[in-house]
């Protein structure tokens, strides 16, 4: 019995000694090209002004008959009013009002001129339609990467009426995909137990 425990040891020491030199001649041997970690790159874009010249034609020809205090009357001339009385005919005289709303792409402009005669108040007011900024920013995140590695490690254990786990081991890790681990349970020296492991990554 004691020659096939001794067997059994070795078999498993050649084992250990095969799966390290494998995994060394893995990483030795290998030719793919590790991912380098790509810095954060940030993308700030700004809005860019394009001056233009446009032509806007004010309407000169259609008009509402409105009524203006006279230069006699000692009144604000631009205090029109639409309508009048009999009696008021002679404070007032008739003007000219010409409003006009004009369209573009980027602004609305507001016209507003009231005549008699000659220009008595003229008005022109917008609102723009584009925003005065725009900032968009994008944010690209480095990809992870996994390198190889040897790992020692140990462990430690047992339950409340027995402690029967005092173990050192050797684990591989291969960038990230796989793993192989040799343990050695060391707490009873007359029993020594050996424990192969192998895994894969999931996710």
């Amino acid at each position: 019995m004691k020659t096939i425990q001794i067997s059994t040891d070795r078999i498993l020491l050649i084992i250990v000694i095969f799966l390290v030199w494998y995994s060394t001649l893995l990483k030795a041997c290998d030719t793919e090209v590790e991912i380098q970690p790509q810095p954060i790159v940030t993308i700030v874009k700004d809005t860019i002004w394009q001056t233009k010249i446009d032509t806007l034609r004010i309407e000169t020809t259609k008009f509402e008959t409105v009524y203006i205090p006279s230069i006699t009357a000692n009144r604000d001339r631009t205090s029109f009013k639409k309508e009048i009385t009999q009696t008021e005919a002679t404070m007032f005289t008739k003007g000219k009002l010409y409003k006009d709303t004009l369209h573009t792409e980027d602004v609305d402009i507001f016209t507003y001129n009231l005549v008699d005669g000659i220009l008595l108040d003229s008005k022109l007011s917008y609102k723009l339609k584009v925003p005065k900024q725009v900032t968009i920013t994008k944010t690209i995140e480095h990809p992870k990467t996994y390198k190889s590695g040897f790992f020692v490690f140990g462990e430690i254990g047992g339950n409340t009426s027995t402690f029967n786990n005092l173990s050192i081991g050797l684990h591989y890790q291969h960038q990230g995909k796989w793993f192989t681990s040799y343990r050695v349970n060391v707490n009873n020296v007359q029993a020594i137990t050996h424990n192969l492991g192998v895994g894969f990554r999931l996710w």
